[in-house]
């Protein structure tokens, strides 16, 4: 009675199996279908369009942004979209092009508002925005909020940031903890440092540095690698993102790409037969000049010497050596100066020079009139005997 009961439960789970077969089946149609059609509506995920372009970071405040893009595909016909507004006034709006990008490719761009400072004291909070776009398609956006009033590094303390044509250099300290009844130590803190070069709104060098601890004081000079354009403008610009508290902030500095050179005052030697002088580059704008010392003494004619130096960059150092005879006897001050080819005095440097006997000019050498007769006479004598000889 039993057999019939046995037969029945078979034939079910064998229907129950092409039941979740078939489902099974229909699920994975469905899932590689529902893509194809969204892309074919132009509502595809907003996930894959993403992928296409990566905003890796983005700064700002009430003077500048500072936004970089990783691109994950080639691409046509790139831009990126800076906005600032407050409320629901736009104040400024500015479009870079970068038409066609390679794959992995970071773009970096700085945008400087520009906005006056009286007017910003009006307003409470700004809202920055980057949108990266594909012409009409955008592929990826982000916005931050802030305050007028820049934030301030409660931990630490911005005491220099320069720059000049030969490095980039900053000098920070821990602020000392306000307390009262006893003296308290300052607690360290920990920050990154972003530095940046620019040449109008152009990334030409960047570096960063991670997890910097400091603990009393923390001075660092970043030298640039590579030449400078003379007389072409610059800025430098560093931001300082603490660790705790997560606060990041920005400086800049401008400066004018010009030649440099230093005298070494320990490395000059001036004696009665001339001078030497080392000079060291201290721009990465080449110097190209010459070396001057002037003789001036308390009676009589100033005498001047010039002698060309090597080509220099920062920190390359060249020895001139000028040679000078026939200097009469005297006290003389020595004015030694560095020029380049404009004429521009670059540095200077002064000492003293006592000559107690002329050192007199090198003049050749004449031969004697004896010494030349004798010397005729016993080739004549020569020539006789070889002729007698032969003779015999």
């Amino acid at each position: 009675m039993n057999l019939p009961e046995k037969k029945i439960s078979f034939k079910q789970k064998g229907v129950i199996l092409r039941f979740f077969l078939m489902l099974l089946f229909l699920t994975m149609v469905c899932s590689e279908l529902s893509p194809a059609f969204a892309a074919a509506d132009g509502t595809a995920p907003q996930e894959e369009r993403q992928e296409d372009a990566v905003i890796a970071d983005f700064f700002s405040d009430h003077a500048l942004s500072d936004a970089t893009v990783r691109f994950e595909q080639p691409l046509e016909n790139i831009s990126l979209v800076f906005t600032l507004s407050s409320g629901n006034k736009l104040l400024k709006s500015e479009t870079f092009f970068l038409g066609p990008v390679e794959r992995g490719k970071e773009v970096t761009k700085v945008l400087f508002w520009g906005i006056e400072e009286d007017f910003g004291k009006d307003r409470d909070s700004y809202k920055a925005q980057v949108s990266v776009e594909n012409g009409s398609l955008n592929l990826d956006s982000r916005e931050v909020s802030f305050s007028y009033r820049n934030p301030t590094l409660s931990k630490l303390k911005l005491v220099d940031f320069s720059a000049d044509s030969e490095k980039a250099s900053v000098l920070m300290s821990l602020t000392s903890p306000t307390g009262f009844g006893s003296v308290q130590l300052p607690e360290p803190g920990v920050v990154d440092l972003d530095l940046k070069l620019l040449s109008g709104t152009k990334v030409v060098y960047s570096e960063k540095q991670k997890n910097i601890p400091v603990t009393n004081t923390y001075y660092n000079a970043s030298y640039w690698p590579f030449l400078l354009e003379k007389d072409k403008n610059y800025t430098a610009l560093l931001k300082v993102h603490s660790h705790s508290p997560d606060i990041t902030t920005a400086y800049r500095s401008d400066f004018k790409a010009e030649e440099d050179i230093e005298i070494l005052d320990h490395d000059v030697d001036v004696d009665e037969y001339g001078a030497s002088v080392t000079v060291i580059g201290k721009s990465q704008v080449p110097f190209d000049g010459f070396v001057r010392v002037v003789l001036t003494p308390e009676e009589g004619e100033v005498q001047v010497f010039e002698e060309t130096a090597d080509i220099l960059t920062a920190g390359k150092e060249d020895t001139v050596g000028i040679i000078w005879q026939g200097v009469p006897k005297g006290d003389y001050n020595v004015k030694i100066y560095v020029l380049n080819l404009e004429g521009e005095i670059l540095d200077s440097h002064e000492t003293v020079l006592r000559v107690f006997e002329p050192v007199a000019e090198e003049s050749p050498v004449e031969e004697s009139p004896s010494i030349a007769f004798f010397a005729v006479l016993g080739i004549l004598l020569c020539a006789g005997i070889l002729s007698g000889r032969k003779l015999k």
